[in-house]
């Protein structure tokens, strides 16, 4: 060799006699020989050793040693070169490891090897496993566990000595006490290298018994970092924190994500099929789905667990539209399923060939046919996206895919006689035809196109079913009398038979266009004249846009965007062609998914286009359609949407458009208020990262940047993490800062986290408007006394400069004199004129300042001053049209004040509210508003009989108009055509942030009393109030915990004008309900309503329409269209409602939550329905995570009492498992008090958001410290936190490196009360769980000082791993972000420098390993579990061979 080690080897040789040097032969008798060679050769090879100093490179200077071994053929020689080995390694530790692994990766190494050179090895792994560290012991191991993979599952009997060897030494490393390797690693090496285990695929018998017992070991562990019930606490779509990892499931498999190597229970590692599921079947679950496989919801791949997820779906709602009588809940259910589905294709995450084969397969599974009219629906649904799904390009269809649909219908078909033609004025027809209709289109529109590309292939001829005959000569009927006129729904059933033929579509376009969207000279409503809008009213019925194909919903709309918005919406001699019909009918389209995601592109589009050019009416239509129009508008386009608009309103073109900024400031708000408040707190710094927030705020926009603000507050409150400050956040308030220097109101800080708040005060802004009232006097008396200023022309000069902002001040204070107005009305049209040209944002700031300067600063505040004042400002915005009063507004009640003025500022608003203008006004709205039965949104003609009946009465203008006309001529009207809005559905958003504001600073009684009703009959149009009132009623809880009035009067005034139109009888209790109704009463029929009862019962009660709505029900059984509605599904409503109710109770006698809602889960209440348990407690979970955290505190209250238990300090340490274990004792009938605490805990904790788990730590280290003595407690400590650490890696680093130290904190003071640990391996491995998958070395200074400073001798042994640095490498797997910044590593390279005798993983002097035998001798150190006497009767019970006396008589085995 040329290696510099060689000569080494060389010395080896010629000392054994190897090199023909001597002779040694034979099998020498003398043993003293033998000894007297080994020391000789052994001398040898240290001296040479010593000489060389160095090992360059460790496998090339083993090799030749190993291969030596492995070719001993004789005793003696063998017992030489196992020796010197020995030795060579006592001399140098590090060959230990590479010796052990050369031998065990040797091609001879297998069970076939001669039992001489097998014992040999056995013996010398035996003596090598001492000395490599753990990390070496864990690679030795898994090549033990390979060679366990060698063996079949019946062991020969000449092989049975050498399995017992190798058993020893497998068993000798598992056993704990040895301190060779931590059973945590070791438990991971089992899972990897051994796949075995199952019933399919069992151990090796004589190892069964042995791995299946350490496995069982870790069954505590497991427990331990398990959440109780797991797989039954179910989210709710649109709610729940979907980011956390604890939802997480195998994108393929759906199980669980597990990233420890634990035994967990079977209920935990099987297939969550039935909540992926629950999941799918809800309306918006796209973005949950995605989130729980871990798929990005921009990433375009197919998905199998989804289709078949919703194959199942079909499939069910076919067999359930059989028994639902009416067809109002076949549609629902249907329409709903639709929405779903068509989402889902739209993201090419399934495909509708694998849907359709799953349920073929399936469907063939039937004992017999399926009849009714469930399969009318499934074809009905398969129709609405069969075209739709061909002209998608990301989708590659071979015919044989369409012959999976044919064959669906031969089989859902099977009818021996011809199913009769339907009535085609009913929507049911639309149904009853589409099977029909799928197969006509199939076979006449798709496959013979598909044949003509491809004649080669060979397509069979398909007999039409008898059950479709009838229906599909109809259809060649409709097609053959090419219908003209939209009589029944046969107009929508032969138009989605065409397909993408342009000259078929266009005769139907051009009839459905001439009917509600193209402006004729007989549809012009005289109504409309008075507003620029023309044409036709109502827009296509959502019945006949159901009725549509997704194909042709997407024609329509695209022909829509083309030739009538393009063409015509920037052009002013083309307004009229927009006629509000089909302004509708273009909103209503974008409702549904397959039209929602391009046509939405093409609009962001065309905004950036608005930009560039000024397109005022283009801008106004938008804003419009974004503000009322548009449902559930996703974050994303949220953001995007901020970021152009916010870009309209900066240009100067745009923002001196009073109409366009006021419609632009109302969508920004409805934007930004509307936001979800999870999703906004997890997607506002991935938009700051992207750069796409900071666009969003400019210098123009104060006010909406500080309602942004306002809502990032509220959703640091509502999601619970205003204690944990993150740094985007203060970056992004320095970034805002900058931008619009701004403060808040004492008040207002107080309401916000604790963090910004501080931040604020801080950043104390300097008062620009000091001298304001200064500069108003001033410019009124240059105005006023002509002497100051030479003529007109200056007069308007020097109120138009840009740095001159008193033009409405001064008008102002000319009203309130009573000044005539007739000598300066020719000069203020010429100064407002000029005003047109740029924004007046700092005209608004300044009047703003102003009235609060005027009205604070006065020494007389009587009635009559401030009711002056009122007027005032109202008679500006109302009659002469100068201002908008919504943009005043907002400004007004987001300036900062000091709580001394703040009164006043409520004070004039309650003048203003209540002058006869405004309120007639506000009257006028909610009288429209109360003659509506249902929905204002989704009624037949909401232009007719909404929109312009209060235009008849209150004609809005922007322009002076009112100033022109008292005073001047006439001029033209400028007003841009309105659709939707007008000023009371634009004071909507002012009125939350008003609201907001008196709930800070509290006001008069009568100042809330007057606001709130005149606000809650605004609200019957309010897309969500619901959603207002309990975001308002959570962040401000504090506020209102006192205020009981308030809260009720806000509560009840708020639902009782929404109670009836959205069908609110469902989401309370009766108590509720009947106050409700009670309060709905005219004041002469009102009754005195019984004081409620609250007890275990009325809790039970609430928390079962829960249950029902997440488990139970579907959502059509609630008779509510979901697509439409404010919450997307049941339980998203009930959650927000079960909360407001809460809400109103609060304060009220026997009325405590805790004890009313978790109690009864805690003693085991007989009311609470055994065999769903589970399911009521989790919706236990779901509301105390929806309530602040006044309302679960209790909790930790109840989590002292606990640890104190009787119960629990009796138990015995070695059953404290079995007691906490609380899915095993409830199957029993023996649960107690201790394991239901645990399993409220975990669910409250997997709901909650992590503010609900931060106090634990408090209570541990201030309440709980000088009562946690006990094993026990220790232990029921680790259960209530340990399956929550992952979560708490993945959302906050801090926190987590405080929540790990406990553990440690917990055992030393547990250590100083016991003398010993009765649970030590399961502390041990809980311990080594939380280093190796949670938080790595991070900690590992406070490690050393706890375990060194242990008591308990045998703790300390097996922690004493811990302080070893972890090595980070993926040998334990893991399936998402939480796979530890630390995992257990294999070492592939011996550590050189170490020389001196190891530290880790080496075995006690008292165990020293085998001599050199020439017979078996038995192991003296016992395998995992066993006692030493025991080893080979557990190694016979494991083979079943066992010793005997044989026929020669002598002993064999058999």
């Amino acid at each position: 060799m040329a290696n510099i080690d060689e000569p080494i080897y060389l010395a080896c040789r010629r000392a054994l006699g190897l090199d023909g040097s001597s002779e040694i032969s034979g099998l020498l008798s003398n043993v003293q020989d033998i000894e007297v060679l080994t020391d000789h050769v052994i001398n040898v090879v240290q001296n040479k050793m010593r000489e060389q100093n160095s090992i360059r490179d460790v496998t090339i200077f083993v090799r030749p040693f190993v291969e030596l071994f492995m070719d001993s053929t004789n005793a003696p020689r063998m017992y030489t070169i196992n020796k010197l080995l020995k030795k060579m390694v006592e001399f140098h530790p590090p060959l230990a490891k590479p010796f052990a692994e050369g031998i065990l990766q040797h091609s001879r190494m297998t069970f076939a090897l001669p039992a001489l050179i097998w014992n040999s090895a056995m013996d010398l792994l035996q003596f090598l496993v001492r000395f490599p560290d753990y990390k070496g012991i864990r690679d030795i191991f898994k090549l033990l566990l390979e060679k366990v993979q060698m063996l079949m599952s019946h062991t020969p009997l000449q092989d049975i000595e050498k399995v017992f060897k190798f058993y020893t030494l497998v068993a000798l490393i598992m056993n704990p006490d040895n301190n060779l390797q931590l059973s945590y690693f070791i438990q991971n090496e089992i899972k990897q290298t051994l796949p075995w285990g199952k019933p399919e695929s069992p151990y090796p018998p004589c190892f069964s018994s042995l791995l299946l017992k350490f496995i069982d070991s870790f069954r505590p562990t497991a427990q331990l970092v398990s959440i109780t019930g797991r797989d039954m606490l179910y989210p709710i779509v649109g709610y729940s924190n979907y980011a956390s990892i604890l939802w997480r499931l195998h994108y393929a498999k759906l199980k669980f994500h597990q990233t420890a190597p634990l035994p967990f229970d079977r209920a935990q590692v099987q297939p969550q099929t039935e909540l992926f599921c629950y999941v799918i079947k809800q309306l918006n679950s796209r973005d949950l789905a995605f989130s729980l496989v871990g798929v990005a919801r921009n990433v375009k791949q197919r998905i199998t667990a989804i289709e078949e997820s919703l194959a199942d779906l079909l499939i069910w709602n076919m067999l359930e539209t059989n028994k639902i009588q009416e067809f109002e809940g076949q549609l629902h259910l249907w329409t709903v399923t639709a929405h779903i589905v068509l989402v889902y294709v739209q993201n090419v995450c399934i495909t509708l060939s694998g849907i359709l084969s799953t349920i073929n397969i399936k469907i063939a599974s039937f004992p017999g046919p399926v009849f009714g009219f469930g399969r009318d629906w499934l074809m009905w649904l398969i129709g609405q996206m069969l075209c739709h799904v061909l002209n998608k390009n990301h989708v590659k269809t071979a015919w044989t895919d369409y012959l999976i649909l044919l064959d669906l219908i031969r089989v859902l078909y099977p009818d021996t006689q011809p199913l009769p033609e339907p009535d085609y004025r009913d929507f049911q027809s639309v149904v009853s035809i589409a099977a029909a209709s799928n197969w006509y289109f199939l076979t006449t529109r798709v496959i013979p196109v598909i044949a003509a590309s491809s004649p080669s292939a060979l397509i069979p001829q398909h007999q039409t079913p008898i059950a479709l005959q009838l229906h599909v000569e109809a259809l060649k009927s409709f097609e053959d009398r090419k219908l003209s006129s939209i009589d029944d729904y046969r107009f929508y059933i032969a138009w989605n038979l065409i397909g993408n033929d342009p000259k078929l579509n266009s005769s139907y376009m051009d009839t459905l266009f001439k009917i509600y969207i193209l402006n004729s000279s007989q549809s012009i409503p005289s109504s409309h004249i008075s507003h620029n809008v023309f044409g036709p009213s109502e827009g296509i019925p959502y019945r006949s846009l159901d009725a549509m194909s997704a194909h042709v919903k997407c024609l329509v709309a695209k022909q829509y965007y083309s030739d009538i918005i393009l063409k015509n919406l920037f052009n002013q001699s083309q307004w009229s062609a927009v006629s509000p019909g089909g302004v509708e009918s273009f909103a209503r389209l974008l409702a549904y998914p397959e039209v929602e995601q391009d046509r939405l592109k093409e609009l962001l589009t065309l905004t950036e286009t608005i930009i560039s050019k000024n397109w005022y009416l283009g801008a106004h239509l938008l804003a419009e359609l974004f503000t009322f129009r548009i449902h559930r508008i996703p974050t994303s386009i949220r953001a995007q949407l901020l970021q152009q608009f916010s870009g309209i309103l900066a240009s100067p073109q745009h923002a001196g458009h009073p109409q366009l900024y006021c419609a632009i400031q109302n969508l920004l708000l409805n934007l930004i208020l509307q936001f979800n408040c999870t999703d906004l707190y997890n997607q506002v710094p991935k938009l700051i990262d992207s750069k796409m927030l900071q666009s969003v705020f400019t210098k123009e926009s104060e006010e909406i940047n500080k309602v942004f603000i306002l809502c990032i507050a509220r959703s640091f409150i509502i999601t619970g993490s205003e204690s944990m400050p993150v740094p985007w956040c203060t970056d992004f308030l320095t970034h805002i800062m900058q931008i619009t220097p701004h403060g808040w109101s004492a008040s207002t800080l107080e309401a916000m986290p604790t963090f910004m708040a501080e931040w604020y005060r801080a950043h104390q802004i300097n008062d620009a408007y000091r001298d304001i009232r200064a500069r108003v006097d001033d410019d009124y008396k240059k105005l006023t006394n002509s002497a100051s200023l030479a003529n007109e022309q200056e007069i308007v000069k020097h109120f138009s400069q840009p740095n001159n902002t008193t033009c409405f001040c001064v008008f102002l204070k000319l009203t309130i004199e009573e000044r005539p107005l007739r000598s300066f009305v020719n000069t203020f049209y010429e100064i407002f004129k000029n005003l047109l040209t740029r924004s007046m944002n700092a005209h608004y700031r300044t009047l703003a300042e102003y009235i609060l300067r005027e009205i604070t600063l006065q020494q007389n505040h009587s009635q009559t001053f401030m009711q002056k004042y009122a007027d005032a400002v109202v008679l500006m915005a109302t009659r002469y049209n100068i201002i908008q009063l919504d943009r005043l507004l907002l400004i007004l009640f987001l300036r900062p004040l000091d709580e001394a003025k703040t009164p006043y500022v409520h004070i004039l608003f309650y003048f203003m509210i209540n002058s006869s203008t405004l309120s007639e006004i506000i009257k006028d709205f909610g009288n429209i508003a109360r003659s509506i039965s249902g929905d204002i949104w989704s009624m037949k003609n909401f232009h007719e009989k909404f929109h312009c009946e209060y235009h008849k009465k209150n004609i809005e203008r922007f322009f002076m108009e009112g100033l022109i006309k008292d005073y001047l001529q006439p001029s033209m009207d400028r007003c841009l055509p309105t659709y939707y809005s007008n000023m009371c559905l634009r004071l909507l958003p002012i009125f939350e942030l008003i609201i907001s504001r008196m709930f800070e600073h509290m006001p008069n009684a009568r100042i809330v009393d007057t606001v709130l009703p005149i606000a809650q009959n605004l609200f019957r149009a309010h897309a969500a109030p619901v959603t207002f009132l309990y975001n308002t009623l959570f962040v401000y809880e504090k506020k209102l915990r006192e205020k009981s009035n308030f809260r009720q009067s806000l509560i009840i005034g708020t639902l009782g004008n929404i109670y009836h139109m959205r069908k609110m009888e469902w989401c309370f209790s009766n108590n509720f309900i009947a106050y409700i109704e009670n309060y709905l009463r005219v004041d002469g029929e009102k009754r005195q309503s019984p004081s409620p009862v609250f007890n275990s019962r009325y809790a039970i009660d609430l928390l079962h329409k829960l249950v029902d709505a997440i488990y139970e029900k579907n959502s059509y059984q609630y008779n509510i269209d979901w697509r439409y509605n404010e919450f997307a599904n049941p339980s998203l409503q009930l959650i927000h409602c079960i909360a407001i109710e809460i809400f109103f109770y609060t304060g009220q006698e026997n009325f405590n939550p805790w004890k009313l809602f978790a109690e009864p889960f805690i003693t085991a209440d007989a009311l609470i329905p055994r065999a769903n348990y589970l399911k009521y407690l989790n919706t236990m979970g779901l509301l105390f995570s929806a309530l602040p955290e006044y309302y679960w505190t209790n909790l930790f209250e109840r989590m002292c009492q606990i640890f104190e238990h009787p119960l629990l300090l009796r138990c015995s340490p070695s059953d404290i498992m079995d007691l906490l274990n609380f899915r095993e004792r409830f199957c029993t009938h023996t649960e107690n008090m201790v394991c239901c605490f645990v399993a409220v805990v975990h669910s409250v904790w997997l709901h909650g958001s992590i503010s609900h788990l931060q106090p634990f730590l408090n209570i541990v280290q201030v309440r709980l410290s000088q009562t946690i003595k006990t094993e026990n407690q220790l232990l029921l400590a680790f259960q209530l936190i340990g399956p929550f650490l992952q979560r708490i890696q993945t959302e906050s680093t801090k926190l987590l490196l405080e929540f790990v130290i406990v553990p440690y904190d917990l055992i030393a003071r547990v250590d100083v009360h016991q003398q010993s640990f009765v649970n030590v391996d399961t502390i041990a491995n809980f311990l080594y769980h939380i280093k190796y998958i949670v938080v790595g070395d991070a900690i590992r200074d406070r490690i050393e000082t706890v375990v060194n400073n242990l008591h308990c001798e045998k703790l300390r042994s097996r922690l004493h791993f811990l302080c070893a640095k972890t090595d980070v490498s993926s040998a334990i797997h893991s399936q998402g972000p939480a796979s530890a910044a630390a995992t257990p590593s294999s070492a592939s390279n011996v550590d050189s420098s170490n020389t001196n005798a190891p530290t880790h993983g080496q075995l006690k002097s008292g165990t020293s390993t085998m001599q050199m035998q020439y017979t078996t001798a038995a192991m003296q150190v016992p395998p995992y579990g066993t006692p030493p006497q025991n080893i080979q009767q557990h190694f016979q019970l494991t083979t079943g061979v066992t010793s005997g006396i044989g026929p020669d008589g002598n002993q064999q085995q058999r």
